[in-house]
């Protein structure tokens, strides 16, 4: 039996591990809303925080897996994304001396082998980059998202819909209007709806993203939009997935 259909809950997570992600973490705290952050330990397109900076966040956030060198287990033979999903799970609990349970995909890509394999690493879940997603019933082994923080054109997101065979969200939202392809927009239109439904709301992004496009200013406006609301759960990615699969 799924929770009520009424209820409402928050989360969010932050891809990459760059080293502004700290710069999101204090937002969060400001506002009283919790995240997951998803660290490789390597990069090669961008570096990966310090130590330090990842037991900083740690502290009152939940981190996650997210492959060794960050890339695509789709593209990989088994052994090789067997050491991605495997390995960094182990080189996250030896560093932080906690149990990670929480992965995402890098890229959002992954086949149904990648879904077995992060299951039989110890992972609850993988999160994808699925976008607009808003449903309490939970999908088996999967973590859709609602927005990203990035300007998406209508174009885009009705091209995404399309690909994912999910078309409800094209017309909830009116991607014809141009004033959704602001993602501060999309997210107050998403949240008025499911303040009155339930739902989850699943926001999710990189630290780099937002300071190469100057985003940071919305970031904190969709923060301000979301917080204080005592009709909300606001959760980490695992206390929303052990809350919607609670019997």
């Amino acid at each position: 039996m799924f929770m009520n259909k009424k209820q409402l809950i928050i989360t969010t997570s932050w891809d990459d591990g760059f080293a502004l992600d700290v710069r999101i973490a204090e937002l969060l705290e400001k506002y009283n809303i919790k995240g997951t952050f998803y660290i490789p330990i390597k990069n090669s397109e961008r570096p990966v925080m310090e130590s330090n900076i990842l037991n900083e966040i740690s502290r009152k956030h939940e981190i996650g897996g997210h492959t060794v060198n960050h890339i695509y287990l789709n593209t990989l033979g088994l052994e090789d994304a067997k050491y991605e999903i495997c390995t960094c799970k182990s080189m996250l609990q030896d560093k932080l001396g906690k149990n990670i349970d929480a992965f995402c995909y890098p890229g959002g890509k992954y086949s149904q082998r990648d879904i077995q394999l992060v299951n039989d690493a110890g992972f609850l879940f993988g999160r994808t980059t699925k976008m607009l997603y808003s449903s309490l019933e939970p999908v088996q082994q999967i973590m859709n998202t609602s927005v990203q923080v990035y300007n998406h054109s209508s174009a885009v997101l009705i091209r995404h819909c399309l690909k994912n065979v999910f078309l409800q969200p094209i017309v909830q939202n009116l991607f014809f209007y141009k004033g959704n392809k602001h993602f501060p927009g999309l997210v107050e239109g998403i949240m008025n709806r499911l303040l009155e439904n339930g739902g989850v709301f699943h926001l999710w992004g990189h630290s780099w993203e937002i300071e190469k496009y100057n985003l940071w200013k919305e970031l904190e406006l969709v923060f301000k939009m979301l917080s204080y609301n005592n009709e909300i759960s606001y959760l980490n990615n695992t206390e929303c997935w052990n809350a919607l699969n609670k019997k």
